[in-house]
C-alpha cells in the first residue's frame, strides 16, 4: 500500500512508484475551502500538469483565474509565474504529473509550444481516432489535451467509452512510455503484456514502451481514463524532417 502524504488541507498518494526515473505522479485531495500553492519548477528542470477530476474550486495566478467546471487539465508557466489551487465547497480531487525537462525538451519547447499558463476542459480536447480504436470499430472517444511535441516529450489526453462497443484493441507504443489513471464510472478489463486487470475508479497503470496492452468494457460498463505519454528517447523524425510529424 502506497503511503499517504499529508500537509495542511492536502493529502496525496504516489502512484506506480519507481515506474520511471524521469516521472512521478500523485493522486491528490484538497479539502474544501483550502488553498494549495505547489512548488515551482523551471524550464530547465521539470514540467508539471494537474488534471482536476471534479467540478469545484479554481486555479489562479495573480493575473487570472480559471473555474474548475468540469474535469480539466491545468499547466502552469514553469517558475515564471506563481499560482495556487483552491478547493470550493467540496473536496477537490486531482492528479499531479511531474516530469523531467531535458535539453531535448527545452529545445523543442523553445521552437514550438503551447502558451502557458493553460487550462483545457475535457470537452475542449482535440478529438482524434487511431487504428486500434475507431479504425478497429471501437466507439471509444479520444481527446488530446496536450498535443504531441507541443510540450517537449510529454503529451496527454483522455479516453471515454461505454458498453461492449467500447474497447482499445491490443497494440504496442514503440516510442512512448504511458501512464493511465482510471476515472469514475469505469469498470473494464485492462490487459498489459498478457496479464489481465480489473480496472476501476482510481486505479493507476504504467505501460512501458514496446509492451502490448488493450482494454475492453463489459456490457453496460464504461472505459474512462486519462493518460500521459512520454517519448523518453525523443520523438521519431517524420518524412518532413520534424519530430513527430507523419511518423
Amino acid at each position: 500500500m502506497t503511503q499517504l502524504e499529508k500537509t495542511e488541507g492536502l493529502t496525496r498518494r504516489e502512484l506506480t512508484p519507481g515506474s520511471h526515473p524521469e516521472f512521478v505522479w500523485y493522486e491528490c485531495t484538497l479539502k474544501a475551502g483550502h488553498r494549495y500553492e505547489p512548488q515551482l519548477f523551471g524550464l530547465t528542470d521539470r514540467m508539471q500538469m494537474f488534471f482536476f477530476l471534479n467540478p469545484t474550486g479554481y486555479a489562479a495566478t495573480k493575473n487570472r483565474a480559471w473555474n474548475i467546471e468540469e474535469p480539466c487539465i491545468f499547466i502552469p508557466n514553469f517558475d515564471k509565474e506563481s499560482f495556487w489551487i483552491e478547493a470550493g465547497k467540496e473536496d477537490l480531487k486531482f492528479v499531479h504529473w511531474i516530469g523531467v525537462m531535458n535539453a531535448y525538451d527545452q529545445k523543442e519547447y523553445i521552437d514550438y509550444h503551447i502558451i502557458l499558463p493553460n487550462m483545457r476542459k475535457r470537452s475542449e480536447g482535440f478529438r482524434f481516432t487511431e487504428y486500434y480504436t475507431g479504425g478497429a470499430g471501437s466507439s471509444i472517444e479520444s481527446r488530446r489535451l496536450v498535443l504531441d511535441t507541443a510540450f517537449g516529450r510529454w503529451f496527454a489526453g483522455i479516453n471515454d467509452g461505454e458498453g461492449e462497443s467500447a474497447f482499445v484493441k491490443e497494440h504496442c507504443e514503440d516510442n512512448f512510455q504511458q501512464w493511465n489513471y482510471v476515472l469514475p464510472e469505469s469498470d473494464f478489463t485492462y490487459t498489459i503484456d498478457g496479464s489481465e486487470y480489473n480496472a476501476g475508479n482510481g486505479d493507476a497503470f504504467f505501460v512501458p514502451k514496446g509492451t502490448p496492452f488493450g482494454a475492453k468494457a463489459a456490457p453496460g460498463k464504461g472505459i474512462h481514463y486519462i493518460w500521459i505519454k512520454f517519448a523518453s528517447e525523443g520523438f521519431p523524425v517524420g518524412r518532413d524532417g520534424y519530430p513527430g510529424s507523419e511518423v
